[in-house]
């Protein structure tokens, strides 16, 4: 590594283990100096460069989720297909499952997706649901179909892997279930993704070969009598147990649900959704055509992740998490195949004046006042799965610092830096102390942070209209581009943002001296 390079990292990690120091001193080099560094430093190498294989990118979430994932996958494709010995892109989702939204849109039209990719929208992509996911075939096949009436017929561009994890309306009616054993109320989509995974490593569950085999029903089946007598210890009839209708919640805008039904009923639907899926001929070896995929160099390779680092089942906000490793390294059991190594570009999405949280959780830097209210309308806040409203909380740097360092993230794309008004100011939380002021690093888990106390500085607003104007970075309003310094000074490169809701409002960030 470089001497450029070292230093650069070393900085880095100064500020991660020491976030109450160099405050003053970085302010000043900024908002008095204006001396601005904004995206990847020339002479400074990624960590993996030399082994990774060329024209390969990972999107993840850096906060709590709903960052605009799905939209930097479309926002890259596009960059990806421009460059020109490039012929397609395959667009991989390696974890969760439709329990997460990700929304992109073209012209005027949006399109939420749940387990389909984001690169859907493209004609010359290929797009892969692969093994570390978890899949409902009832709801996947109404995605398709919903899909289907605005990109046209999808039979060439999908594919799904036969080791993903099955889940179907007994899974969610456990989740259900698992509630009222813990005496729980909050939590979790009700999708069953918990219960799926659970099953993967109990080995008590299904994978989507299970469905395609010849005996599917009789197992299904035997799995559907086993439910039933389970919830019958419980006093509750299986077949009227509520569950969530994707299909009807997609067509009606509201959150709707249907019984789980007999035995008969639920395999009957199954089995509609199984012939449609072994019709389109979407099943394949993902583990070959990954080995293919690695040699091809005409092919540009793009990782979806779904939730962010900040709910990953280990290093996230405990309890309140999800159940895959939504880190740059589920990508190894989420394929099979690929190492976090492998891939050039490991990019963090966080939103950058605010952060967001659907969910029990409720963090330190949670937000109650006016400016917290006009970020949820103007953004429009609200869960792409649930339509929950979203918590805004102020800018979590020590947060964020600390999924960057556990998550793999390399470089950060910053999404929303069109919220924003000039008589407005913004505060965000520089680091924490316990109740006798000592400073105290971040640390995942809900109980943990009960104890803590967010320190904050405030930075100037700008006017979020005039980003949106911006047809590169340099047209960007001054204090856009301080905030955006203080941020990197203070975590890593910040490599591109988005200026508004529509394709087109997107800046990539040039290198700089």
């Amino acid at each position: 590594m470089s001497e450029n390079g070292r230093s650069f990292l070393e900085s880095q990690q100064y500020r991660f283990l020491h976030p109450d120091r160099l405050l003053q001193q970085d302010l000043k080099t900024i908002y008095t100096d204006n001396e601005l560094e904004v995206g990847w430093p020339m002479g400074v190498n990624k960590i993996f460069e030399h082994l990774a294989r060329p024209h390969t990118g990972l999107i993840i979430g850096a906060a709590l989720g709903d960052e605009g994932k799905g939209r930097f996958v479309d926002n890259t494709v596009e960059q990806l297909l421009k460059i020109k010995e490039i012929k397609k892109v395959v667009v991989i989702r390696f974890q969760g499952g439709n329990n997460s939204g990700h929304t992109v849109q073209v012209g005027e039209q949006k399109l939420a997706l749940h387990q389909v990719p984001s690169g859907v929208m493209y004609a010359k992509t290929l797009c892969v649901i692969d093994r570390g996911m978890v899949v409902n075939p009832i709801d996947l096949l109404s995605e398709i179909h919903i899909v289907e009436d605005i990109v046209g017929d999808t039979r060439k561009k999908l594919i799904l892997s036969p080791d993903a994890v099955l889940n179907t309306d007994l899974e969610r009616a456990e989740e259900l279930l698992n509630r009222k054993k813990q005496d729980k109320a909050g939590g979790g989509t009700g999708r069953g993704i918990s219960p799926s995974y659970a099953h993967h490593y109990d080995k008590l569950g299904f994978h989507v070969t299970d469905l395609t085999a010849h005996d599917w029903r009789e197992k299904l089946g035997k799995q559907y009598d086993v439910y039933e007598k389970e919830f019958g210890l419980f006093g509750i009839q299986l077949s009227q147990v509520d569950v969530p209708d994707f299909a009807e919640t997609k067509r009606t805008g509201n959150e709707m649900k249907r019984n789980v039904g007999n035995k008969e009923e639920f395999l009957d639907r199954l089995e509609i959704a199984r012939t449609d899926i072994i019709d389109r001929d979407m099943i394949r070896n993902t583990f070959i055509l990954h080995q293919d995929l690695f040699q091809d160099l005409s092919r540009g390779v793009l990782f979806e992740g779904a939730q962010a680092v900040g709910l990953h089942a280990w290093l996230g906000t405990l309890p309140d998490v999800t159940a895959s490793d939504t880190s740059a390294f589920g990508i190894q059991a989420g394929t099979g195949f690929w190492k976090a190594q492998d891939v050039d570009q490991r990019i963090g999405v966080f939103k950058i004046p605010y952060t967001s949280s659907v969910g029990a959780r409720h963090m330190p830097t949670e937000a109650h006042d006016a400016w917290a209210d006009k970020v949820r309308d103007v953004a429009h806040e609200y869960g792409t799965t649930t339509n929950r409203p979203r918590d805004i909380l102020y800018l979590d740097i020590p947060m964020h610092a600390y999924n960057i360092h556990m998550g793999g993230i390399e470089m950060l794309a910053g999404t929303h830096l069109d919220i924003s008004w000039p008589d407005m100011p913004i505060k965000v939380c520089t680091h924490y102390t316990d109740g006798s002021g000592n400073t105290v690093p971040y640390q995942p888990g809900l109980i943990y942070q009960r104890g803590v106390v967010p320190n904050y500085i405030e930075l100037p607003g700008w006017d979020g209209e005039a980003v949106q104007k911006a047809k590169k970075f340099d047209d960007i309003p001054d204090n856009a581009k301080k905030f955006l310094a203080f941020l990197q000074k203070r975590l890593i490169p910040i490599i591109a943002v988005t200026t508004g809701p529509k394709r087109e409002h997107f800046l990539t960030i040039p290198q700089y001296d």
